[in-house]
C-alpha cells in the first residue's frame, strides 16, 4: 500500500493540469517601414527655417528685398500674409503662404501651427522676424551652427521691461520648444489677450516649457542693433522713410555693436537692404581671411586665384585633342561622369555592378593589342634604339558617345642603355567614324490593323467572349482597326436561319457594324466551306488550314492592309495593337508575338489571367500568331506554293487536306524559309494572353497544367486517385 501511494504521488505531481486563465493573445507582428531616405531614419535635419511676417502691401517691397539678400543662403523662407484669394493669381514672389483668418492677434499661432504642422522634423531651429528686419545671416547662420542642438532655445533681444523676445529683432526658437508650442496650441490661442506678436510668442512659450527669453546661450548671444537710437537721437516712424543709411553708414561701421549684430530694424528703403547686405558680406569675407582658419581659407583663395589665372589663361585656346576632334560631353552632375574601366591584358575589373573581374571578349582584347602596338610604334619612332617595350602595367578606358573611346596607358619599357625599367603614361583617343545616314522605314502608331479571327463551329461560345472583350477594349476606344471574322463552316452545316451555328457572332457583327458605323473601329464576316469529310475537319487535325484561311481572307481585306492574326483565346489590348503597328514594317519585318499562356485554373487555383508565374508562363511553341503586311505574305506564298498549293477559292482547300500537307501551318517558318529581305522579329507580349484550353497536339512539350510547385503538391495530395502511381 506504502510503495501503491508513493508510485501514485509521483505520478499526480507529472498530471497535466488545466488552467483557468485565458492564455496570452497572440501579438500580431508589426511591419517594419524604411523611409525613403537616409537622413529621415537618421534624424538627420537641416539646420536653420526662417518665417517672416508680412503684409500683402510689403510683398512686392520689404519682401522681395529679405527674400533676394537672404533666400539663397538659408535652408527654406517663407512669408506669412492675410489672403483672401489664390496668392499665385496676384504675387510672383515663391515661399508666400496666406491665411483666411485676418484677425491680428492670433497670426503667431497661426505660423506656429503651419510650421508645426509641415515642417517640426525637419530642422533643428526656427527664426521669426518682421518684414522690416535685415537679418545678417551669416553671423545668423554662425550662432545656430555652435548652439547645441539638445537645448531649448528662446533666443532673442527682450523687450524693455519684460521677460519676452522682441520679434522686430527676431526670435531664434530650437526645434523642442516649436513642438512645445504646437502641444500647447489651444491654450495659447484661448489665452492670447494682446496685440504684440512678441508677447503672444512669449507667454505660448513660458507656458509650454516655462522659458523665458534667452539674450544668451552657451555664452553665444544674438544681439540686434536698433536705428532708433543711432547717433544718440530719436527717429520717429514718420521720418525713417526719409532716414539715409549711407549717409551715416561710416559712422555706423566704427560701433562694434553694429558689427555684431544679427539683425537691424528697422529699414524701410529699398538700397538700404542691399547696402547692409554688401557691407556685412564684406566683413564676412574679411574675417575669413583674417581670422577664421587663416591657413585653409588662404589656400582656398590661393586656389580660386590659380583658378581664374587658368581660365583666362585657356581661353584662347580653342584646339582640342586630337586635333579636330570634338571634346567630350561635360556631365550635368557628378551621376553622369563616363565609367572608367580598369584592365590588364588578361581581365577587365567591375565592368558592371554585379562582376568583380571578367575576362577579355576576343574584340576587347584585339583592340587592347592594337592600341599598344600603336603606341609601341610611337616609341619606337619617338626613342629609337633607346627603350623596348616589356608590359602593360596600368589601362583605363572611358566611352564617351560624343567623343569615342579615351585609353589611358601606363607601359614598362627597359632602358637599352640602362637595363632599368621606365614607365610612360600614354593617352590614346579612338574617335568615332565619320557619321553616315541610314535610311530607315517610317512607322506610326495610327496605322489600321486587321484582324483575322478564324472561328470553328465548336468556338462559337468562346468567340462571343472574344468579341465582348473586344468590343469594349478597342471599339468603344474607337481605336483604328477592323476585325475580319472567318467562319469556318463544315460540309453539311447550315448558314442561314436558326440553325446557323453561327448565328449569334452574326448578329453581333450586324448590331456592331451599325452602332461603330460613323467610327474607325470596323467589323465584318467572310464564310469559308470547308469540304466534306467522314469526319468534322478542325484545325487543330488540319493545320494546314492556317494558310486556307490566310490566303481567303486576304482577297477580302486587301493586300495593301497590315494583317494580325489571332484566335478565340486571345485577350488582347491597345497597348498589344500599337505594338503590332510599330513591329510590323512594309518590305523590311513580320511580327511574332509570344503570348503569356493561362496555366490550368483547377490546378493554379487562379481564376484571373493575369502575368505571374503563378498563373501561367510564355508560350515559346506557339506560332499560330503573327502579323505581317499583306504584299510581304503574297511574295512569300508565292516562292511556298510549291510545297503548300495556293487557296484561291474553298473547292482548293481539299488540295492541302492529304497527309503531305495536312501537318503544315506554321506561317512564320514560311517567311523564315522564303523570305531574303524581311526581319523574322520573335518578342514576349505581355499584352497578349492566351486562357487555358486543352490541346490534342502530341508534340507539345509544354500542355501548361501549371507550374512545377502547383504540380508536385498536386501529386503529394491526389497520389491515391492516380492511377499511375497506384
Amino acid at each position: 500500500m506504502k510503495l501503491h501511494r508513493r508510485l501514485s504521488e509521483q505520478v499526480n505531481k507529472f498530471a497535466p493540469k488545466i488552467l483557468t486563465r485565458k492564455p496570452n493573445p497572440s501579438t500580431k507582428k508589426t511591419k517594419l517601414v524604411r523611409p525613403r531616405y537616409y537622413s529621415t531614419e537618421l534624424g538627420i535635419r537641416e539646420k536653420m527655417f526662417v518665417g517672416i511676417f508680412t503684409s500683402e502691401e510689403k510683398i512686392n517691397t520689404q519682401a522681395v528685398h529679405i527674400n533676394k539678400t537672404i533666400g539663397h543662403l538659408v535652408d527654406r523662407i517663407k512669408f506669412f500674409i492675410t489672403a483672401q484669394y489664390k496668392l499665385k493669381t496676384k504675387f510672383n514672389l515663391t515661399g508666400l503662404v496666406g491665411f483666411t483668418d485676418a484677425r491680428h492677434k492670433y497670426r503667431p499661432f497661426q505660423v506656429i501651427k503651419y510650421v508645426g504642422d509641415s515642417f517640426a522634423q525637419d530642422y533643428d531651429y526656427y527664426f521669426f522676424a518682421n518684414d522690416y528686419t535685415f537679418i545678417n545671416v551669416h553671423r545668423l547662420k554662425d550662432i545656430v551652427n555652435k548652439i547645441s542642438v539638445s537645448m531649448d532655445v528662446y533666443l532673442g533681444t527682450k523687450v524693455k521691461d519684460s521677460s519676452y523676445c522682441n520679434l522686430d529683432a527676431g526670435i531664434v526658437i530650437s526645434s523642442s520648444v516649436l513642438k512645445a508650442m504646437r502641444t500647447h496650441l489651444d491654450w495659447c490661442i484661448m489665452n492670447a489677450i494682446s496685440e504684440d506678436h512678441s508677447e503672444n510668442i512669449g507667454r505660448c512659450i513660458y507656458h509650454s516649457l516655462g522659458l523665458s527669453c534667452q539674450e544668451a546661450v552657451q555664452v553665444i548671444n544674438c544681439s540686434t542693433y536698433q536705428i532708433y537710437a543711432f547717433r544718440w537721437k530719436v527717429f520717429p516712424p514718420f521720418k525713417l522713410k526719409h532716414f539715409e543709411l549711407g549717409e551715416h553708414l561710416l559712422e555706423l561701421t566704427g560701433k562694434a555693436n553694429f558689427n555684431d549684430a544679427v539683425t537691424i530694424y528697422p529699414v524701410l528703403q529699398k538700397d538700404d537692404f542691399y547696402l547692409l547686405n554688401a557691407y556685412f558680406f564684406k566683413v564676412v569675407q574679411n574675417l575669413e581671411i583674417l581670422n577664421f582658419k587663416p591657413g585653409i581659407v588662404i589656400k582656398k583663395q590661393r586656389l580660386s586665384i590659380l583658378h581664374e589665372e587658368t581660365q583666362r589663361l585657356s581661353e584662347p585656346l580653342t584646339e582640342v585633342w586630337p586635333p579636330g576632334q570634338r571634346p567630350g560631353a561635360k556631365p550635368a552632375t557628378r551621376f553622369d561622369l563616363p565609367r572608367q574601366f580598369y584592365f590588364n591584358m588578361t581581365h577587365i575589373f567591375f565592368p558592371d555592378d554585379f562582376t568583380n573581374t571578367r575576362p577579355h571578349m576576343e574584340a576587347d582584347l584585339l583592340d587592347i593589342e592594337n592600341v599598344i602596338d600603336e603606341v609601341k610604334a610611337t616609341v619606337a619612332n619617338k626613342y629609337p634604339r633607346n627603350l623596348q617595350y616589356r608590359r602593360l602595367i596600368n589601362g583605363y578606358r572611358v566611352f564617351d558617345l560624343s567623343r569615342g573611346m579615351d585609353y589611358t596607358l601606363d607601359l614598362g619599357f627597359r632602358d637599352l642603355n640602362t637595363g632599368k625599367e621606365v614607365i610612360k603614361r600614354f593617352e590614346v583617343c579612338k574617335p568615332l567614324g565619320k557619321v553616315e545616314f541610314i535610311l530607315v522605314p517610317y512607322v506610326t502608331e495610327t496605322t489600321r490593323v486587321t484582324i483575322l479571327l478564324p472561328i470553328q463551329e465548336m468556338e462559337t461560345s468562346l468567340a462571343m467572349d472574344f468579341l465582348a472583350n473586344y468590343s469594349t477594349l478597342v471599339m468603344d476606344r474607337k481605336e483604328k482597326t477592323f476585325l475580319m471574322l472567318v467562319l469556318l463552316y463544315q460540309y453539311n452545316s447550315e448558314s442561314k436561319g436558326t440553325t446557323d451555328p453561327f448565328s449569334d457572332v452574326k448578329n453581333f457583327v450586324t448590331k456592331a457594324a451599325v452602332k461603330y458605323k460613323n467610327d474607325d473601329a470596323k467589323i465584318a464576316w467572310v464564310s469559308i466551306r470547308l469540304p466534306e469529310s467522314p469526319v468534322p475537319l478542325t484545325v487543330e487535325d488540319n493545320k494546314s488550314l492556317n494558310f486556307a484561311t490566310v490566303d481567303l481572307a486576304l482577297r477580302k481585306v486587301g493586300v495593301d492592309s497590315l494583317t494580325l492574326v489571332l484566335s478565340v483565346y486571345c485577350n488582347i489590348t491597345v497597348d498589344f495593337l500599337n505594338r503590332v503597328r510599330m513591329n510590323t514594317i512594309l518590305n523590311h519585318q513580320i511580327f511574332s508575338p509570344i503570348p503569356f499562356r493561362q496555366y490550368d485554373p483547377k490546378i493554379s487555383q487562379y481564376k484571373s489571367l493575369e502575368v505571374n508565374k503563378n498563373t501561367g508562363h510564355f508560350d515559346r511553341e506557339e506560332y499560330r500568331f503573327i502579323s505581317f503586311y499583306g504584299r510581304d505574305y503574297v511574295i512569300a506564298r508565292k516562292k511556298y506554293q510549291h510545297k503548300m498549293p495556293l487557296i484561291r477559292t474553298d473547292n482548293d482547300i481539299v488540295s492541302i487536306l492529304g497527309d503531305e500537307h495536312k501537318n503544315v501551318g506554321n506561317l512564320f517558318e514560311m517567311f523564315v524559309k522564303y523570305t531574303d529581305t524581311l526581319h523574322c522579329m520573335r518578342a514576349t507580349e505581355m499584352s497578349l494572353k492566351v486562357v487555358y484550353h486543352e490541346e490534342n497536339d502530341k508534340t507539345r512539350k509544354n500542355l501548361f497544367l501549371g507550374n512545377e510547385a502547383e504540380l508536385a503538391k498536386l501529386l503529394l495530395t491526389k497520389r491515391d486517385e492516380i492511377i499511375e502511381l497506384a
